[in-house]
């Protein structure tokens, strides 16, 4: 049934042309009217073709594991750059065709480019490129690069992470990051960091960087990707079956760790884990 429906890609209006058709005919049924008035409308075929166009690739690539906030930042402010210049013009690029559309579906176009816009509001980030990685390599910075932007980092947490109000904390983490921005460098050249979540791996276990790494973690917490939160429910519905449910929180919560564990090619040794169960139990 129709209100069953949650969503269906465009390519199956077709489809719902159809049934649209076969209720009207048969049931005489508004709904299915008001339905197929839209759907047969040249104007309605071009707002599908153009939100197809402009956010299924942003619906994908928010979709990639471990995907950064900057790096989606900077490829959504790409992509409706992109959009402006092909849609937004006196011929417009459809694909391989070029066609004269003065004055069709202008202001739709404009104004889900503003919607857009608004969602990724210009300097949004600009704090945290300090802990940019590919900002960081291959550009030489000076001694000073960045700092001003760690700063205000430090006001923006500092009653977060309760740290001294005192000037003497903004002074040492800005210290800290002079000697990590050139060490992340020498790393990434030599190979041993190449992806943001080594950064963040190699920053939280120094010691030197105590006080940064609060900000690393805090830059790597923010998720710009549902990946990770749909790979934990499918874990779950995968563990809670229906001849196990009455695992509670604490049990599904360890399980599922486990399970991340061997996802990401653990060790686990059986012989070990028994020992330890024995002598609890």
């Amino acid at each position: 049934p129709l209100n069953e429906v949650h969503w269906l890609s465009r390519h199956f209006v077709d489809v719902l042309v159809d049934y649209c058709i076969m209720e009207v005919n048969e049931n005489n049924y508004p709904v299915a009217k008001n339905c197929l008035k839209k759907l047969t409308d040249p104007q309605y075929h071009i707002a599908l073709t153009v939100l197809d166009d402009m956010l299924s690739e942003l619906c994908q690539t928010f979709q990639r594991s471990c995907l950064t906030t900057i790096e989606a930042y900077r490829y959504a402010k790409a992509k409706i750059a992109k959009f402006r210049s092909q849609y937004l013009r006196e011929k417009v690029h459809w694909s391989e065709k070029t066609v004269d559309t003065r004055g069709v579906l202008h202001f739709f176009i404009s104004e889900l480019c503003e919607h857009l816009d608004c969602r990724f509001p210009e300097n949004e980030l600009q704090e945290w490129s300090a802990f940019n990685i590919e900002a960081l390599f291959p550009v030489k910075f000076d001694y000073g690069y960045d700092t001003e932007n760690v700063i205000k980092l430090v006001g923006k947490y500092q009653a977060v992470l309760n740290l001294p109000t005192d000037g003497s904390i903004s002074e040492c983490i800005c210290k800290q990051y002079t000697d990590y921005k050139f060490i992340i460098v020498e790393k990434m050249k030599a190979g041993a960091i190449k992806t943001f979540a080594n950064m963040v791996t190699y920053t939280l276990k120094e010691e030197q960087f105590t006080d940064l790494a609060q900000f690393v973690d805090i830059c790597a917490t923010f998720q710009a990707s549902s990946a990770e939160c749909k790979h934990g429910f499918s874990l779950m519905n995968q563990i809670k079956t229906k001849s196990c449910n009455r695992l509670e929180v604490n049990h599904m919560d360890q399980l599922i760790k486990i399970r991340y564990y061997l996802i990401a090619n653990g060790d686990v040794n059986l012989d070990k884990i028994y020992h330890h169960w024995t002598t609890e139990k």
